[in-house]
């Protein structure tokens, strides 16, 4: 940067021949300005300018860097006025990476509201369940379960989902209503994970019971787990906002409705702890909306 510096400050003589003028106009000591130059003359190994009492003119080197550095200091005062336009506005694409559940449970109420403040912001959603490699498929945020296990990526929490259990009117009155959680054990227990079935770990209170469940399906999309626990299959331990349509419905009702299962942190992953004008608005806003569900971070 300052060597960039140093461009525009010998830009500014040269065009002023006068150092006096430039260092007017650059708002420093004239002294300051004369030892800047020289340091650049020095750091180039040739003169730049010829210094008399009356005036200061380009050397034959000097007329060549000049021709050059005036494309790059306008070039870089270009940059900086784009820079300072995107900060007032900011634009672009963003690419966010997110399982299609918590898109249509969480981010379509909120993506309306966010395009009316923010139009020049495009959004390309990539809705798939599996985790995206953030540094070689381009991806600006990736919405994730938990912690990153990549050391080099950077999360911040967005919400805490809740999660209760549910099952379908008609599986409770085959199969009867779990009255504790060890009654869990002799049930089918349809399960929202990638690998090996988890434990399920209920919470009420300061009690904490950890059952072994089985179950006919296990998923890595809870939308799935509703819908079969809906169409009678089993009992799903689910996040408590994408089972609040099923609830109104009535295909579903609450299990062990005064436990809860224990809840899955949401984080925003990204590749940098530092983020672009547009990545920063769009993670400040999704926080500030998820408040509305009542989990938020």
């Amino acid at each position: 940067m300052d060597d960039l510096r140093d461009i525009a400050h010998f830009v500014e003589v040269a065009r002023t021949r006068n150092f006096s003028q430039a260092a007017a106009r650059l708002g420093m000591p004239a002294s300051t300005l004369s030892r800047r130059i020289a340091e650049l003359e020095a750091g180039l190994g040739t003169q730049l300018l010829v210094r008399t009492t009356r005036r200061v003119d380009l050397t034959e080197a000097g007329a060549l860097f000049l021709s050059r550095c005036e494309e790059i200091v306008e070039a870089a005062r270009g940059a900086r006025a784009e820079l300072s336009e995107l900060t007032r506005r900011p634009r672009g694409t963003l690419r966010i990476s997110v399982t299609p559940d918590f898109a249509t449970t969480f981010l379509a109420p909120v993506i309306v509201e966010f395009y009316e403040r923010h139009p020049e912001i495009d959004l390309h959603l990539d809705l798939n369940p599996r985790r995206a490699d953030i540094l070689s498929e381009g991806v600006d945020v990736a919405i994730r379960i938990g912690m990153p296990r990549e050391p080099y990526l950077y999360a911040r929490k967005l919400i805490t989902a809740r999660r209760g259990l549910y099952a379908s009117p008609a599986y409770l009155a085959a199969a009867g209503t779990p009255l504790t959680p060890l009654d869990l054990a002799v049930h089918r227990c349809l399960s929202v994970s990638s690998g090996e079935p988890l434990p399920w770990v209920l919470h009420r209170g300061d009690e904490t019971e950890e059952i072994s469940v089985h179950g006919p399906v296990q998923a890595n999309a809870p939308g799935i787990v509703l819908r079969l626990a809906a169409a009678g299959l089993g009992i799903a331990a689910a996040d408590e906002v994408m089972a609040s349509s099923h609830l109104e419905r009535g295909d579903l009702v609450p299990v062990l409705p005064d436990w809860s299962i224990r809840p899955v942190p949401i984080y925003a992953v990204t590749a940098s702890k530092v983020h672009p004008v547009k990545t920063r608005i769009f993670l400040d806003f999704v926080q500030k909306a998820l408040k509305g569900f009542g989990a938020a971070e």
